[in-house]
């Protein structure tokens, strides 16, 4: 489950190599040999994998398929529905595009959160000091009046303690991401996406794959039901998943495709507007790839907002923190000096 899985810039390199071999007639199986050739690595075997897989006659989208979570389902779908129309060199050139992007996207989140992720690790780090630093430069008989942060943990052994918190914090992240990074996770991504303000900036992820993935499957030969299957399975998140069959159906009884998506209510209404303008015009693909480079900017512009809310409540968090240990320091500072009263008095009587 927690298997790697192959990176969208890798994925795309890839298809670009093969489709371009495809193109100039090599057999399938001597195309990823090489691959297998190049890289000693888990992406050497795995293409190794899939040569021996076709070099025994089976489909390049079985051999795919037989690498279990390594290869998105939608790259999978998308090969076999290639090898069926007879345009599999079209659809790697256009799936070279597709993973190229969802690469970028993907750097340009991780490079959205970096700062608020170092913001994050110089708390951790201030608050390491706050325990251990105060046992050090006042040293005293009496750990409470060094534990400024109030949490009992005091010099080492605190800072010990500490540590093996955010490691174990740590842990738990790297787990949860690894599981989101395989697609595991994707009901998360639905309970946000109900929550009303937030789940616009979360929705226009998975609208921005849905036609993508859409425009992608037609301009590949895919018939309307099976292509709007497809969009909607590869949108990643639960809510877009569970109207692929009775989109499906709907459009298989002869419904138009923008009404069928309207009826969802997943979809802005200029994504509408462009379904309905591309199948009157007979250039759905087109258009649909053309509304994809708006839906872009939009998830940039969401990938902002949620990187500004990151960043505050982080800076809240660091706020906190602060406080709390000016009111520590301040409170032990009194007690200090009320002792130090109470002494004075107790001597002037004696």
């Amino acid at each position: 489950m927690l298997a790697p899985r192959i990176k969208h810039q890798t994925l795309s390199t890839l298809c670009e190599r093969v489709g371009i071999s495809f193109e100039v007639g090599l057999d399938p199986h001597r195309v990823f040999d090489r691959e297998a050739e190049n890289h000693g690595n888990r992406y050497g075997k795995r293409m190794r994998s899939v040569a021996d897989h076709v070099r025994q006659g089976g489909s390049l989208a079985d051999a795919v398929k037989a690498q279990g979570n390594y290869f998105p389902d939608h790259f999978a779908q998308m090969i076999e529905a290639g090898e069926r129309t007879g345009r599999l060199d079209r659809v790697l050139d256009r799936l070279s595009g597709y993973y190229q992007q969802m690469a970028e996207f993907r750097k340009v989140f991780f490079s959205s959160i970096l700062w608020p992720v170092i913001q994050l690790v110089i708390a951790v780090i201030v608050i390491g000091l706050m325990i251990y630093l105060p046992s050090v430069m006042v040293p005293t008989d009496s750990d409470a009046q060094t534990d400024l942060l109030g949490f009992g943990l005091v010099g080492v052994s605190g800072l010990i303690q500490y540590g093996m918190i955010v490691g174990s914090v740590c842990l738990v992240g790297a787990v949860i991401a690894a599981l989101a990074n395989r697609g595991h996770l994707t009901f998360l991504l639905d309970w946000f996406a109900r929550i009303p303000r937030l789940g616009r900036l979360v929705r226009v992820f998975a609208e921005a794959r849905f036609v993508q993935t859409l425009s992608l499957a037609i301009d590949s030969g895919i018939d309307a039901w099976s292509a709007v299957d497809m969009a909607f399975q590869s949108a990643g998140t639960p809510q877009f998943r569970s109207k692929a069959e009775s989109a499906k159906t709907a459009i298989l009884q002869g419904r138009d495709m923008h009404s069928v998506l309207s009826d969802t209510g997943l979809f802005q209404k200029e994504t509408l507007e462009v379904v309905e303008l591309g199948e009157a015009s007979g250039r759905l693909s087109e258009t649909l790839d053309k509304h994809f480079r708006q839906l872009k900017s939009q998830v940039k512009s969401s990938m902002a907002t949620i990187t500004y809310f990151s960043s505050a409540l982080i800076w809240a968090i660091i706020a906190a923190v602060l406080i709390l240990i000016i009111f520590r320091v301040f409170s032990l500072y009194i007690n200090n000096l009320g002792d130090a009263a109470t002494r004075a008095i107790e001597n002037r009587e004696f």
